[in-house]
Order: C-alpha cells, then structure tokens, then sequence
C-alpha cells in the first residue's frame, strides 16, 4: 500500500474509533463478499440460461451434441471465467479470515 492509502485508512479508523487491521480486513472480506455475490448471480443466470450446473455440463452437452455452439459459446467462456473467478475470490477470502 502506498502512504496515502496507509493514511486514510488509519485516518477513517481513527474516526471510527476502531482497529485500523480490523477495518482493513473487515473493509477487504465485505468487498470480496460483494464480488462473489455479483459473481454467482451471475453464474446463475448463465447456468439457468442453458439448464447446466457448470461450464464443465456445457461442454459435455457440446460433445454429447445436445446445445448447440452457433450462439452459445460465448456464454460458455463466459461461465468458465466466471467460474475461475469465484475460486479465487473464495481463496482470497480464506486470506483475510
């Protein structure tokens, strides 16, 4: 962190009157929090969309040859990020706690 950064954020403790290691780590786990819902919903949408439960159920209904790919693959890209993602903000969490 840069000194401005280690600044505010020992000046909002202060404010607060709390810890500045307890709002730092509260601050990170509510925003990884935030990035993970936004993250699964969006996951749900994509795995109600196609009636899979992940990018690996896609791709086996590629080979099995029930959805097509004309349409669909960037939705399926698309969970496999989305997919990747939430691992490493599940990671990242497991950091801060």
């Amino acid at each position: 962190m840069t000194l401005v950064q280690v600044n505010l954020v020992n000046q909002v403790a202060e404010r607060l009157a709390i810890d500045s290691d307890q709002l730092l780590r509260s601050s990170l786990e509510s925003f990884l929090r935030a990035q993970l819902r936004r993250v699964e919903a969006d996951m749900e949408t994509l795995r109600q969309k196609y009636a899979v439960q992940s990018a690996k159920e896609m791709d086996a209904r590629y080979s099995e040859g029930t959805l097509p790919e004309e349409g669909t693959w960037e939705d399926y890209f698309r969970l496999d990020h989305l997919e990747y993602r939430r691992r490493k903000l599940i990671e990242a969490l497991d950091l801060v706690n």
